[in-house]
């Protein structure tokens, strides 16, 4: 391995060709999951990557310290469910070493309740948590088979443990959950939570991707307006949620609008997948491969090269309107870590 460093030019703000500064990795860490969410995976089991398919905590390591010398500087872990992995708090530590400021992870909860405080030790800011249903009879259905009681817990000790605010993520399926919209918005009236609300992405799950079954953000905001005075809500970031507090409540509702008010225009996101494919957009057709060359002996400098080639081939946009969107469904989310 040529390691060069200290040799590579620093450049403080990446801007891809649409002028768009590109400083954030979700960076997928396994394609493996203690769950399998109807919207998510297939009810046939997946065939998952090999061991020595997936990137290796070296490799992640090393891609990242290029990267941030380009003004990289938020990463997100993801999955699968990222703590399936083996030593992710080693991972983490060992992140936070190369100069990555902000660090979070998502995660379904099952296992972080005996994880928080570590995970918080070895440098993780916050964590977002998965959660569709506050019903634990119908979580076990969406879920097929988990314990609503261990994310739960997961949310307290994550308190517990500083990575606040604990965002919980909520996908509204029109027919299975859309009815709890108004119940997860309450929440914020006495928790310091931030309920981000996600449009139904067309995924490849068990076949229940349909245009109809995904509610629009304005149809989310409207249920909401009726609990009482929305407030827009700012604050430091510039992520893709429009953020909104309900006029006494201590929590922050966000709205995340990928298909009916999509966000490309501010995209500033890159994704890597558990084998190491840089995809510059979640609809991208075109991946590179970095863990390939890497494994072949390339250089820091031909590595940049192809960190700088994602950043250049990401899109103006993912090209979706509702009509086509059927023909651009993605693969699972465990795949490539939406």
């Amino acid at each position: 391995m040529n390691n060069s460093n200290n040799k590579q030019k620093k450049v403080s703000h990446l801007k891809d060709k649409y002028d768009r500064r590109i400083d954030y990795l979700r960076i997928s860490i396994t394609d493996k999951c203690n769950l399998k969410c109807i919207y998510c995976s297939p009810e046939k089991a997946l065939k998952h990557f090999n061991t020595n398919e997936i990137l290796t905590d070296e490799e992640i390591i090393r891609f990242l310290r290029v990267a941030h010398g380009h003004g990289l500087s938020k990463v997100r872990i993801t999955g699968g469910e990222p703590l399936l992995r083996k030593n992710i708090t080693g991972l983490i530590t060992t992140i936070r070493k190369t100069g990555i400021r902000d660090l979070s992870l998502t995660t379904n909860g099952l296992m972080l309740g005996s994880l928080a405080r570590k995970l918080k030790d070895a440098g993780l800011k916050r964590v977002n948590i998965s959660l569709d249903t506050l019903d634990a009879d119908r979580y076990e259905g969406i879920t097929r088979g988990g314990n609503i009681a261990l994310v739960w817990k997961a949310i307290k000790a994550s308190e517990s443990a500083g990575l606040t605010p604990v965002k919980i993520n909520v996908v509204p399926i029109r027919g299975l959950n859309d009815d709890e919209i108004e119940s997860f918005a309450s929440l914020t009236y006495d928790n310091n939570f931030h309920i981000r609300f996600i449009e139904f992405m067309p995924a490849v799950g068990d076949g229940m991707w349909a245009s109809d079954k995904y509610v629009k953000s304005d149809q989310v905001l409207k249920k909401i307006s009726a609990l009482g005075k929305l407030e827009p809500f700012k604050f430091r970031g510039n992520g893709p949620s429009r953020n909104f507090r309900l006029k006494g409540a201590k929590g922050v509702i966000g709205i995340i609008s990928p298909l009916s008010d999509h966000f490309c225009k501010h995209c500033n996101r890159l994704r890597l997948t558990a084998n190491g494919r840089l995809r510059p957009c979640l609809f991208s057709k075109e991946t590179i491969d970095i863990k390939t060359p890497m494994r072949n002996g390339i250089s820091d400098e031909q590595l940049e090269e192809l960190f700088l080639q994602s950043v250049n081939a990401k899109p103006r946009g993912h090209g979706l309107q509702d009509k086509h969107i059927k023909s651009g469904l993605i693969p699972a989310m465990s795949e490539i870590g939406g």
